[in-house]
Parts: structure tokens; sequence; C-alpha cells
């Protein structure tokens, strides 16, 4: 399909330099973003998140730029520190020696040193000089499908200089990363967080994450296609089934378990649905048909109170005492007796 410029849908245009297409290769899409805008309005924008960067983003766009000869500092832009003396408090400067740190309880974790911001010639330099980041960023850019960008670099960079990963590990890393769908760099950098914190630095600790991620990504596809879940899964969601994963249940009973949630409480309720499977999981239920037998015999009882039935329905107790009328009969003597004698005689 062709395309053509609209050059009447503005009243103006601006100039690009051709040396920003050559750079283009590297340039990440928020470097883009940054460079349009310099173009048009001739300065970084004021407010970033107007135009989906940070500030970090501008500053690494214009030095980026600026290392292509795109752009270049105009003259009295760099910042003048005022001396000590016009400093406006006159107090003395105070040095507080640190207290010594208690000794460490537990063995520490790994810690994250913070990131550096290189410069496109730097990250040059570091390919030219070592035969393994060379091989890191061609690996990854095999498994990726891709050229790296200049950002993919910086964060692969991260990875091997402050997380300390070996380059072994990080190619490890990014293929399983490929392999379940999460090839967003964003997402890699938070599945290289959590190898970081659980301290993988070995081929086997790698290979056991790597299954498990495998598994859990491949099991929550089913999950979500199975129950026709059509909204993104939310984080919550994402960890029940990942523990459903590693409590090896099935597909079928994650089915079965929605289709009971429902029937139950009228709506979808993962916590629900938890509570069922890791029943049937502690009662060893892996089918549909032993779930069913489970749950006819742990179902409750109802108690009903028994209504009485006619022969032991016990008889109305009477108004008045049968005892006190008997006595009166014998005792009294009965008027139309007298009526009668007078008569006769």
């Amino acid at each position: 399909m062709d395309y053509k410029i609209n050059w009447d849908c503005s009243e103006g245009v601006f100039a690009v330099p051709d040396a920003a297409a050559e750079g283009l290769k590297l340039a990440s899409g928020k470097a883009v973003k940054v460079l349009i805008y310099f173009m048009k309005y001739r300065k970084a924008p004021e407010t970033p998140e107007d135009i989906g960067v940070s500030e970090e983003d501008v500053e690494d766009a214009l030095s980026y730029w600026e290392q292509l000869g795109v752009l270049k500092k105009s003259e009295g832009g760099a910042s003048v520190q005022k001396p000590v003396s016009e400093a406006k408090s006159a107090e003395p400067v105070r040095i507080i020696a640190p207290l010594p740190e208690p000794a460490a309880a537990f063995p520490e974790k790994p810690v994250i040193k913070p990131r550096k911001a290189l410069l496109p010639t730097e990250i040059a330099e570091r390919i030219a000089a070592s035969e393994e980041i060379d091989f890191l960023f061609k690996s990854a850019e095999q498994s990726l499908g891709r050229v790296l960008t200049f950002d993919d670099q910086r964060t692969i960079l991260w990875f091997y200089d402050h997380l300390g990963m070996s380059a072994d590990i990080i190619i490890m890393l990014i293929a399983c990363c490929c392999s379940i769908g999460r090839g967003n760099m964003g997402k890699i950098e938070k599945i290289a967080l959590d190898w970081h914190e659980k301290n993988i630095t070995t081929h086997e600790q790698a290979e056991n994450e790597m299954l498990a991620l495998q598994k859990a990504f491949s099991f929550e596809g089913k999950v979500q296609s199975r129950l026709k879940l059509q909204s993104k899964l939310t984080a919550s969601q994402k960890k029940y089934i990942g523990d459903w994963s590693n409590m090896d249940v099935t597909v079928d009973m994650v089915e079965l378990a929605y289709d009971k949630t429902v029937d139950g409480i009228g709506k979808v309720s993962f916590n629900y649905m938890d509570k069922i499977l890791r029943t049937w999981h502690e009662n060893g239920i892996t089918n549909a048909e032993d779930a069913a037998a489970f749950d006819e015999r742990t179902k409750p009882v109802r108690k009903t109170e028994k209504k009485p039935s006619a022969e032991t329905k016990p008889s109305a107790a009477p108004s008045y005492d049968l005892d006190l009328l008997f006595k009166h009969a014998l005792n009294s003597t009965p008027t139309v007796k007298k009526i009668n004698e007078e008569a006769n005689s």
C-alpha cells in the first residue's frame, strides 16, 4: 500500500537534519518523540508527561541526539555553580561520622546498584572491548527477533553490571521470556528482578525457573481460554492460577470449580474457587467423579423437627374438672324428680 504526505493537514512544517534519520536504528520511540517536539518548538518539553515520557527520558534523548551531532548545547548553556561564599546560610558545615552498622543476623540479599545512564558511545566502546558483551547482544537480538534499541542495550547492561547477572544467565532469561510471550523489555526486566531477589546464579537454578515459568504461563493461558475470560487477568488472579499450577491442578478441575462457584454464589470469585480447589487437593481429588462423590459425602445434613403424628399427639387438657362435677352429681337432688313427685301426690 502506497502512502504520501498530506501537506494540507497543517499550516506549517519544520526541518529535521539528515543525521537524525541515520540514528533511528538505535533510537527508542521516546527519543524520537523528544526529537520531534524539540524540532517543532526548539526546546525540550516542559511537561514531559504530555508526550508520554519522563524527565529522565528527556535527558537520555537529548544526550543521545547530542552524541550523534543532531543537537548541540547552546553557548552559556552549562550551569555555573555559585561559590560557597555566596551561599545563603553562613553556618559552618558540620561533618557527622556515620554510626557503625550492626552485624547482619541473616544472609544479605543481593544489592541492586543504581542504574547508570550510559551514552551510545560508551555502549559502542563496551561492545568493541568485550567479546562477551558483543555475543550477549547478538544472542538477545536472535531471541527477540529484532535489532536492539539503545534502551534495550542499556537495560541488558544494567542486568550485567548492576544486578550482577552473568551473560549466559541473561541469555537464558531473555530466551525464556520470549518463549512464554513476554518479549517486551519491561516484562523481561521484572522477571530479571525476580531472579535477582531469588539469587539465581547457576544454570541449574535458571533452568528450574524457566520450567516453572513455562508451566505457569502455559497453564495460565489455558485457564483463561477455557473459562472464556476476555479481560486482562489481574495480578491477584495470576497468583491464584500460578498456585494452582504448582499444585498440579488440571484445567478440567479449574473449570469444574468455576462452575461450582457460579452455581453457589452466582458470580465469578477466584477466592471461592481457590478454597474449592485446595479442599479437593488436600483430599486427593483429581477428577470430576471423585469430586462429585466427595461433595456428596461432605454435604452438610440439615436437621428437621418431626411433627407429632395423630397417634402420638397429646390430647388437649379439658377446660373443666371431672372430679368436681362427679361429686356435685352425687350430692345434689335432681329438681325434675321433685316436681314429678308433687304432681303425683
